[in-house]
């Protein structure tokens, strides 16, 4: 009889042995959850970060208050650059990994603005080099118009993270220059995209995080795809785009495994020091293989007095009792960034420098690196990304919610405009007001004209904003016109729950109770997360009455009609037209 352990694990192999394999266990970077989750993103374009029902998070990055913060740190390297006669007539950024853009355009309001105040013509002079790997992504952000108010300043790009240096430096914009292209490098959400290894180290034994791909548990793959396990295990097996296309339309299906198996750590890029560092510092290591060369090529297009600003997501201390951090959002998967690892690989470095903020409290932390960057960007980096300067950002804010959810709404109101003044350009926050005055203040008037300045910031990336300009109309009586933000809000987002649950509420008000009833139906089959449910249940029956009472109504009066007349008697509807009066 085999020892208790054994049998245990015996038991746990029989249980996971009865699904259909598709890809044993290879690599996390080359599994196909790796890889079909970078086809998603690539394909999906921006409907990724807003159509999704499990979307990929988005806002922190593009609220317009961490643009701002980049923007006061370039702006600070522009003049401590012209102060010492480096600075290039012409003014080139980066930003690899763009989203749905709107950290570029409020990026570039904001320089725009600060070179207006201290009277500087870096703005006129700055071309932003807005890349991404996917070019739906791309064609998503110029489709929509989100850059459209920087005209002649934005150059829109291909580029592959990885590969930064086949396309960007010999780009025709560059022509005719001979230094490095770039002055500064925005990297918000990229490093977690890109390929990393999880190693186990046990003395000299070294182990890597391996995934097999199966059909789910309770999965019949024939009420949902006409393709056997054999032509999946196929499709897996082959590069051809046209088998990752049909893998990616079953990915839903499928589950993973995970187990450590041996590796030769000679085999992995930047393997040897990531083995180093590891056996200082943990035993079980996240090896951000894939930041490390992406952020090597790149600074090498980076002026010597340039920087690149990192904003990512990750551990920050590293520990004995160290996990790696795997999420996923949507089809697509992340892996967040080892930031001790990188500062170590580049503290080490001579000639780079790695620089970090005082305190890391955030969900999102930010890095400066760079070759020789100065006191001046140094230290206004310091001012924008410590957490002293989040903590007063987010001071107001706080004190009003406090207020509003105890009822005290007049100093509530004050505590927000506050915030306001603090982050004039975050189209989250001006949102939250906009309920505030709608719905706590008994405002709408006030709420809509605040929604409409939020949408003048924001009108393409958010179906959440347009339903909140519908929700102060609807308040206001202007029915019509709440209708019509609502259907922008499924413009934006065709699977929105919300827009639908109000148009219910909108067609209810206007008797169409066919359309309201169709609209809640459409919101309970997209509500996949049942956030809505007692709320579409409860409307769902209030419509149902109001509707029966209408028949009940109508039915009453053709009742009333008909008793009118006694039996016989011809009502007027049949009695013969008059004669005309008129001759030929």
């Amino acid at each position: 009889m085999p020892p208790p352990l054994s049998f245990a694990k015996q038991v746990l192999q029989h249980a996971q042995s009865g699904r259909e394999v598709i890809q044993d266990f290879c690599p996390l970077a080359e599994s196909l959850e790796w890889e079909l989750g970078q086809q998603y993103l690539r394909e999906r374009g921006n409907k990724a970060f807003i159509s999704d029902a499990s979307p990929v998070p988005f806002v922190i990055n593009n609220d317009g208050s961490l643009s701002r913060q980049a923007a006061e740190v370039l702006f600070a390297n522009l003049l401590e650059a012209e102060k010492a006669g480096t600075l290039e007539s012409e003014i080139f950024v980066l930003e690899l990994g763009i989203g749905v853009g709107l950290f570029a355009r409020f990026f570039l309001d904001a320089i725009r603005d600060l070179c207006a105040e201290h009277k500087k013509d870096f703005y006129y002079r700055l071309t932003y080099v807005a890349a991404d790997k996917s070019k739906r992504m791309l064609l998503d952000v110029l489709r929509h118009g989100v850059l459209a108010n920087h005209p002649g300043r934005v150059k829109v790009r291909p580029v592959d993270a990885m590969e930064p240096e086949g396309s960007l430096p010999f780009d025709a914009m560059f022509a005719g220059r001979s230094t490095k292209p770039f002055r500064a490098v925005f990297l918000n959400y990229l490093l977690d995209c890109l390929p990393a290894a999880v190693l186990e180290i046990e003395s000299e034994h070294v182990k890597q995080l391996c995934v097999r791909t199966c059909v789910a548990r309770g999965v019949r793959l024939s009420d949902s795809t006409d393709l056997t396990p054999d032509q999946l295990r196929q499709r897996a097996a082959s590069k051809e785009q046209a088998a990752r296309d049909e893998l990616l339309e079953v990915y839903g299906l499928f589950a993973s495994e995970y187990d450590y198996r041996p590796v030769d750590v000679k085999t992995l890029p930047h393997g040897a020091f990531a083995l180093e560092y590891g056996r200082r510092t943990t035993k079980r290591l996240l090896h951000s293989y894939g930041a490390m060369q992406s952020l090597d090529k790149l600074l090498d297009l980076v002026v010597e007095d340039g920087f690149i600003l990192i904003n990512d997501y990750g551990q920050t201390q590293a520990s004995r009792d160290d996990e790696f951090e795997h999420q996923r959002f949507s089809l697509a998967t992340f892996v967040g960034v080892n930031f001790p690892l990188l500062r170590t690989y580049y503290s080490e470095q001579a000639g780079k420098r790695w620089i970090e903020p005082a305190g890391d409290s955030r969900g999102i932390h930010s890095r400066l690196l760079g070759h020789r960057i100065g006191s001046e960007t140094t230290t206004r980096f310091f001012e924008q990304f410590s957490d002293s300067h989040h903590e007063w950002l987010q001071e107001p804010l706080a004190k009003a919610r406090l207020c509003a959810k105890s009822g005290r709404f007049e100093l509530a109101a004050t505590y927000y405009r506050d915030a306001i003044d603090r982050q004039p350009g975050n189209w989250v926050l001006l949102n939250e007001v906009s309920t505030f005055l709608t719905f706590q203040m008994r405002d709408p008037k006030s709420g809509m004209d605040m929604a409409k300045a939020t949408l003048a910031l924001n009108p393409t990336c958010s179906a959440e904003l347009w339903n909140t300009l519908g929700d102060g109309l609807y308040e206001f009586g202007r029915t019509a016109e709440a209708r019509s933000a609502y259907l922008k809000a499924l413009a934006v987002n065709a699977s929105d729950v919300r827009s639908r649950y109000n148009l219910g509420w909108v067609y209810a008000r206007e008797k169409n109770f066919p359309a309201a009833l169709a609209s809640i139906a459409e919101a309970m089959a997209y509500d996949k997360t049942g956030e809505f449910r007692d709320r579409l249940l409860q409307k769902l029956q209030d419509v149902l009455a109001q509707q029966a009472v209408k028949h009940q109504q109508d039915y009453l009066l053709l009742i009333n009609l008909v008793s009118r007349y006694a039996p016989g008697e011809k009502k007027p509807e049949e009695s013969p037209p008059p004669l005309p009066t008129h001759s030929n």
